[in-house]
């Protein structure tokens, strides 16, 4: 998914599948050590540059809310300033 190019139909529904996921908490420590966090930002960011398709920039917020909702990430963030 991080090698598609942003927007494509395999990239949403990858970041659908990893939102989908998101609300399980075991899920979100392999996020963090992917560093799905980083590239999450990133997408976002590109998308101030260039148009990215609307589901992946819903989906994707929604995704990084739900990580950073999580009890493993705000001790991973205590710990990793």
């Amino acid at each position: 998914m991080k090698n598609q190019e942003d927007g494509t139909v395999i990239q949403r529904f990858c970041i659908a599948i990893l939102q989908k996921m998101s609300v399980k908490e075991d899920t979100v420590p392999i996020y963090i050590k992917c560093n799905l966090i980083e590239w999450i930002v990133k997408l976002l960011q590109r998308s101030r540059i260039s148009e990215v398709h609307i589901f992946c920039l819903d989906f994707a917020s929604a995704l990084l809310a739900n990580i950073l909702h999580s009890n493993h990430t705000t001790t991973f963030l205590e710990s990793n300033t």
